[in-house]
C-alpha cells in the first residue's frame, strides 16, 4: 500500500496540470465549432483574427486572451472578465459588454461602434484610436 501512495499522487497531480490544459484546449475548439462559450475558461487563449460574429461569451473567463483583429461583430461578452485582453484592431461593432470586466483591456485601433458598456468595469482598459460612434456606457 505504502509503495502506491508516490504513483497514485504522481497521478492526480498529472491529472490536475494537464487536465486544466485540456480543458482551455478544450473551450477553444468548441468555441470555433459552435461559436458559443458561456461561462467557459478561455483565459490566456490565442484566438488572433479568429472570425467569431455573434459568438456568446457570457460569463466566460478571457483574462490575458489574445482576440486581436478578430471579427467580433455583434458578439455577447455581458458579465464576461476580460481583465488584461488584447483586442487591438478587433472588429467589435455593436458587441454587449454590459457588466463586463475589462480592467486593462486593450482596445486600441478598433471598431466599438454601436457597442454597448452599460455597468462594465473599465479602470484602465485603453481606448487609442478606437472607433466609438454610437458606443453607450
Amino acid at each position: 500500500m505504502y509503495e502506491l501512495k508516490p504513483v497514485i499522487s504522481a497521478i492526480v497531480i498529472s491529472l490536475i496540470v494537464f487536465g486544466s490544459v485540456t480543458a482551455e484546449e478544450g473551450a477553444e475548439t468548441r468555441l470555433l465549432e459552435t461559436n458559443k462559450c458561456v461561462e467557459c475558461d478561455l483565459n490566456n487563449a490565442e484566438l488572433e483574427g479568429a472570425k467569431l460574429r455573434r459568438a456568446d461569451f457570457r460569463g466566460a473567463y478571457l483574462y490575458r486572451a489574445n482576440l486581436e483583429y478578430a471579427d467580433l461583430r455583434g458578439a455577447n461578452f455581458s458579465g464576461a472578465d476580460l481583465s488584461n485582453a488584447r483586442l487591438r484592431g478587433a472588429d467589435l461593432r455593436n458587441a454587449i459588454f454590459n457588466g463586463a470586466v475589462l480592467k486593462y483591456t486593450n482596445f486600441g485601433d478598433a471598431d466599438l461602434s454601436g457597442a454597448s458598456f452599460v455597468d462594465a468595469k473599465l479602470r484602465g482598459a485603453r481606448f487609442a484610436n478606437t472607433k466609438v460612434d454610437g458606443i453607450q456606457f
